[in-house]
């Protein structure tokens, strides 16, 4: 595979070997999300020209008090958008706007590109929906919310959203244990990279709060991974919340409850 790899590290940080039936969790979330869209049909829009640089726009019944855009994981390899629309019926009923962003994949996108793609959703997302902008992310997803709420717009030639805040959930921040687990042959991370797209080394853009959230029965490396960014983000990142009773798997069913605390009463 390759001779980084460390099977201590490896098994820390991989979910599905450490939650019984973990599979089950998947395909709860596609046949939830199934349930969403029959009951909420969204809008695709596209925030970019290519294939996946689509989003899911889910409006609530009466004005949108605000909008969020959620970010999935599945570590930059797997999945798109259809499978997390069970996120958006628990936010409408609050009257925030949802909009489910697919990306590109590793190994057929390098993530640099899968982080502009983020980047440039947000901002799209930010122009066509005027009003307090609420980003999250589970997992990889969290990481790539950290990537926005780091952002150098100007750099990046995008308009800057004006974000409200941001939700990471069991997030990964610092990306140089990756390089010694299963995924490297994907992700193909040199150091270099690796130290570039984590957002622990890049100051936040924004003085919009960053809550960071893990579920508690999580490993040692997804705890000390939000550490880091609440650490290496003081002012911005709050201190970690652990997520009593949830895995890896269940932890995204907290999201409503973590981003309407962003937002205050409607």
């Amino acid at each position: 595979m390759t001779d980084l790899f460390d099977p201590a590290i490896n098994t820390s940080y991989m979910p599905s070997q450490r939650v019984p039936n973990a599979r089950s969790y998947l395909e709860a979330w596609a046949r939830d999300s199934a349930a969403a869209r029959g009951a909420h049909p969204p809008t695709e829009l596209a925030y970019g020209a290519g294939e996946h640089e689509r989003l899911d726009l889910f409006e609530p019944a009466g004005a949108a008090r605000a909008s969020l855009l959620f970010i999935h994981g599945g570590y930059w390899r797997a999945f798109y958008k259809d499978t997390f629309s069970y996120i958006a019926p628990p936010l409408l009923a609050e009257g925030v706007r949802v909009g489910v962003m697919s990306y590109d994949l590793a190994p057929g996108v390098s993530l640099r590109r899968i982080v502009r793609q983020a980047r440039e959703a947000a901002a799209f997302l930010a122009a066509h929906c005027p009003g307090p902008l609420l980003v999250a992310g589970h997992s990889a997803g969290a990481h790539l919310a950290a990537m926005i709420h780091c952002a150098d717009w100007e750099a990046e030639g995008l308009p800057a959203p004006r974000l409200a805040g941001a939700v990471g959930i069991s997030g990964l921040y610092d990306l140089l244990p990756l390089r010694h687990t299963e995924l490297q042959p994907d992700l193909h991370l040199s150091e270099e990279e690796a130290l570039a797209l984590s957002p622990v080394t890049h100051p936040p853009s924004t003085a919009a709060p960053f809550l960071v959230a893990v579920g508690a029965l999580e490993s040692v490396a997804f705890h000390e991974q939000s550490e880091a960014l609440a650490q290496g983000w003081p002012g911005v990142a709050r201190e970690p919340q652990a997520l009593p009773g949830r895995h890896h798997f269940s932890a995204p069913d907290d999201l409503p409850a973590l981003a309407l605390s962003l937002l205050g009463p409607a």
